[in-house]
């Protein structure tokens, strides 16, 4: 079977299947727990647009799995099935930012690309935030300003709450001057945050605004 579950659709997964197993394990009554289960099914099919007989066909053992050895036996099953962020070379970021000819970068042979939804990283001394994502099958890159919040919070992207940056990214006149501003509350580690991004969709909006008339 060929690679059909990005990213976050395998958060998704992964989420519905702890979840799911932590409600049915304290529900008595078995309609309940089937409707539990039943649940987690339909938000796990829900996440992803087109799906074959043979993929709906993975999918649905999920509502079956009955102890933490099966459900992670289960993961480990889909590991074959995930699609990878296209890995990235030097000339690509290069390409990408143009702009900025001393853009520092991560340590790309760490990153684990199947479970990436978008690649981010900080340059710490100047205080700047890079991000790279996929729109529409293109690779996009955004940079910005970030500074760390004092209070623990929510991410704007994948929800989660913990350690958070706020990124803002300037917008330029036609005259080169900074005209307006906007940001998001992000995770500061972006490993983490691809850990738990559920929908790509306030990325992909966040990413579109950021490069729009630039």
């Amino acid at each position: 079977m060929e690679p059909f579950i990005q990213n976050h659709q395998f958060n998704v997964i992964k989420h519905q299947a702890a979840l799911m197993q932590k409600q049915a394990h304290i529900t008595i009554d078995p309609e309940v727990e089937w409707a539990v289960r039943s649940e987690a099914e339909a938000k796990v099919l829900a996440a992803f647009d087109h799906l074959t007989a043979e993929q709906v066909t993975v999918l649905e053992k999920l509502p079956h799995l009955k102890t933490e050895e099966e459900r992670v036996t289960f993961l480990r099953d889909l590991q074959p099935m995930r699609i990878p962020f296209p890995i990235i070379s030097q000339n690509e970021v290069n390409g990408l930012f143009p702009k900025n000819k001393k853009v520092k970068l991560p340590a790309f042979s760490e990153l684990d690309w199947y479970a990436t939804t978008y690649v981010g990283w900080k340059d710490i001394a100047a205080s700047r935030h890079y991000m790279i994502c996929l729109i529409d099958q293109r690779l996009t890159g955004v940079e910005g300003r970030y500074v760390i919040s004092a209070r623990k919070g929510m991410c704007e992207l994948c929800g989660r709450y913990g350690d958070m940056a706020f990124t803002s990214i300037s917008k330029r006149g036609h005259a080169g001057v900074n005209n307006k501003s906007f940001g998001k509350h992000l995770c500061y580690d972006s490993k983490e945050c691809n850990q738990f991004i559920q929908d790509p969709i306030n990325l992909i909006q966040f990413v579109k605004q950021a490069v729009k008339d630039q």
